[in-house]
């Protein structure tokens, strides 16, 4: 029958399939899948699995692996071994899986469905301690703090570097279980912070890339809350770049998969998430529900929760900024209007990103109400918040409110906006040159 590289090759054959083309099917770097079918290394079960649905081989390929020996199952190992760290820092430096928003939902799925390690063994390099590992952990949280303020243009960098430099402790290092456990949160918690950013930036495919790779290390740490936070935001870009029913589903799996183990806040968050999909979505009755989802667990918040670090931001005013943001959308400007000025009165204008966002919202809802002066005067202040950070998100949505009013370019509120929006993009180039 031959070698389970020589039925691929001839399947590919047979289905004028490239090599480059099954990796992309696959999510497998090219690197890795030639390797696996030249025999010079041993495919990992999803792998064979991966190979056999992209080709239609109903069951062969993986029966002839199964033949040929186990393999390496990475997650479906009761032990994480250095080959699986080697194959997270891969992934998270860009050099493996091609993965994009088009295989996120089904890899997230894979991901979610396989029983989790259940010891961390590395034993490579030095040997670290609580030292260190406590060091890393502060610096997650330093970095965090700065997106309050930093555009994600000016933050990815310093957040990519970050992440590879701990990421690189996986297969450079040696160091305890528990230790093990904690370097993995870590850089899982550093993957949804890239994630973000990088979609601030504008740069989706990478930013996703990051999602699914925080949620292999949350899930080999056995952090279900943070897996669901991971997912929850990529669900929230995949909204917002869309592919709303992609969105709803990956949004629902967060929430299904900590429910378990989520604090009050961290469920209000999950369920905020979930509006905006199901929002995004045309799913109005869905998008309220979770909406009240979000206010009954934000009401079940005490002192002293064990919330995660990442919740930290979750309060009354974001969510009645997501309320606003739902009722925007649906067009239900008398619910939407008080929420959103209510909160941007009292919102921290420093954080500039934030406030120029929101005020794009509010936009929106005074020109669903027929109010464009008020419309036009709320987007020149968001326009002004914008050109303080680094933003793609931020401009995007700018632009966007600029487009709203287009049908009123004729009327002086509007006709202002427009020039300040030309006088500023002349500043930015002069800046750039």
């Amino acid at each position: 029958m031959g070698t389970l590289g020589e039925q691929t090759r001839r399947l590919m054959a047979e289905r004028g399939v490239s090599l480059r083309a099954l990796a992309r099917e696959t999510s497998y770097d090219v690197g890795y899948l030639s390797r696996a079918l030249n025999g010079r290394q041993t495919p990992s079960r999803g792998l064979v699995e991966a190979i056999d649905r992209a080709l239609g081989a109903d069951g062969a390929l993986i029966a002839l692996a199964s033949e040929s020996g186990p393999g390496d199952v990475a997650l479906a190992s009761d032990r994480w071994t250095q080959r699986d760290a080697g194959d997270l820092a891969d992934m998270l430096t860009a050099r493996a899986a091609y993965v994009d928003e088009h295989n996120a939902a089904r890899l997230a799925h894979e991901w979610l469905i396989t029983d989790p390690p259940q010891l961390v063994e590395v034993r490579a390099g030095r040997r670290i301690g609580e030292q260190l590992v406590a060091k890393v952990e502060a610096r997650v949280v330093e970095v965090r703090r700065l997106d309050d303020y930093v555009g994600g243009g000016d933050l990815a960098a310093v957040v990519d570097r970050e992440l590879t430099a701990t990421a690189g402790l996986l297969v450079e290092a040696a160091y305890a279980e528990p230790h093990g456990r904690r370097l993995l949160v870590a850089v899982g918690e550093l993957a949804q912070l890239a994630g973000w950013v990088h979609s601030d930036a504008g740069a989706h495919g990478t930013a996703t890339r990051y999602y699914l790779g925080g949620v292999k290390a949350a899930h080999a740490a056995g952090d279900q809350a943070l897996a669901a936070n991971l997912l929850s935001s990529l669900s929230y870009q995949v909204a917002n770049t869309g592919r709303p029913r992609d969105a709803v589903l990956l949004a629902r799996s967060a929430a299904c998969g900590a429910r378990a183990v989520a604090t009050p806040r961290t469920r209000a968050l999950l369920a905020d998430r979930a509006a905006w999909a199901h929002t995004k979505a045309g799913q109005q009755r869905e998008a309220e529900r979770a909406l009240g989802d979000a206010d009954d667990a934000l009401a079940d918040v005490r002192p002293g929760d064990p919330d995660p670090d990442w919740v930290y931001w979750v309060d009354r005013d974001e969510l009645d900024v997501m309320a606003g943001r739902v009722y925007t959308e649906l067009r239900r400007s008398l619910r939407a209007e008080p929420l959103l000025r209510s909160v941007l009165a009292r919102y921290d204008q420093a954080r500039a990103r934030e406030s120029a966002l929101y005020l794009t919202w509010l936009a929106d809802t005074y020109i669903h109400a027929g109010e464009i002066e008020q419309a036009a005067a709320t987007a020149g202040r968001a326009l002004q918040l914008a050109a303080q950070v680094n933003s793609a998100r931020a401009s995007a949505r700018v632009d966007q409110v600029r487009r709203n009013l287009a049908p009123w370019r004729d009327t002086p509120a509007v006709q202002d906006l427009t020039e300040h929006a030309a006088s500023a993009a002349r500043t930015n180039l002069d800046d750039a040159r």
